[in-house]
């Protein structure tokens, strides 16, 4: 966005047709509103749709390294167990 005259650098105005009748005048002011709403509300909603697209990849990032640190813990917590070989201890038992 922002590139290529598209009118969203932040400079916005309406365009004017020489040999616009009077009575056209106000219809065509009207439509070039009407778009001009029509375009800052599809810039709104890429803005959004970037911004929700942000968040899932580090909405992912985050689930991604939770799942590794679970299978760190998991792998720890195996270990530990095949150590103590049988010995019965509380914990292990409610577990």
């Amino acid at each position: 966005m922002g590139e290529g005259g598209d009118g969203s650098d932040g400079k916005r105005g309406l365009v004017f047709v020489k040999d616009f009748q009077a009575e056209e005048d106000g219809a065509a002011m009207a439509e070039a509103r009407s778009l001009d709403a029509f375009r800052s509300a599809l810039e709104n909603l890429e803005d959004q749709l970037e911004f929700f697209h942000t968040i899932k990849s580090q909405q992912r990032a985050e689930r991604d390294a939770a799942m590794v640190q679970l299978g760190q813990s998991r792998n720890i917590l195996a270990r530990r167990l095949a150590e103590h070989q049988g010995k019965k201890y509380i914990a292990i038992e409610m577990a």
